[in-house]
């Protein structure tokens, strides 16, 4: 049961991922998006405490809008006695950088808890608090290049 309400979180990461466009055209270059959204996931993980892994490094992709690229950082982490601390506290972090945030629950008896943000320095960031573990995905904000001129390794 509870891998199955995991995938379904983690698959709905995906689908808001793929959905959300990047307002306007691209304002910082590719190498500094990058910067920003590890440095903003990093900077999340330290505010719950839990032990945290890179599902892998930022990943380079065309912004939904098709105006430029971003990168998307996805990280794992334990879960700890008490999600709906840290899902306050991971919005409250969000907020103080400038993002705006909104808070959810998925539909089930023993919900999901999370936290979703976009503006400031990311086109979107989740959190995932399930009792069976976290998980946090950032995109960052739109970056100026096109994807087939790029190379991942370079940044």
């Amino acid at each position: 049961m509870k891998t199955t309400r995991w995938a379904a979180a983690v698959v709905a990461v995906a689908v808001m991922v793929t959905v959300t466009s990047c307002s306007g055209g691209p304002t910082v270059q590719p190498k500094q998006a990058k910067q920003d959204i590890e440095a903003i996931v990093q900077r999340s993980t330290d505010g719950v405490g839990s032990a945290w892994t890179p599902r892998s490094a930022a990943r380079l992709g065309t912004c939904p809008s098709g105006d430029g690229v971003t990168w998307v950082y996805i990280i794992d982490g334990q879960a700890s006695d008490d999600p709906a601390k840290d899902v306050a506290a991971m919005q409250d972090e969000w907020d103080g950088l400038g993002i705006t945030t909104e808070r959810y629950q998925s539909g089930s008896a023993d919900p999901i808890l999370g936290v979703r943000g976009h503006g400031g320095p990311v086109t979107s960031v989740d959190f995932y608090a399930d009792k069976a573990g976290y998980t946090i995905m950032g995109q960052s904000q739109c970056a100026a290049g096109n994807l087939t001129d790029l190379d991942p390794n370079d940044f």
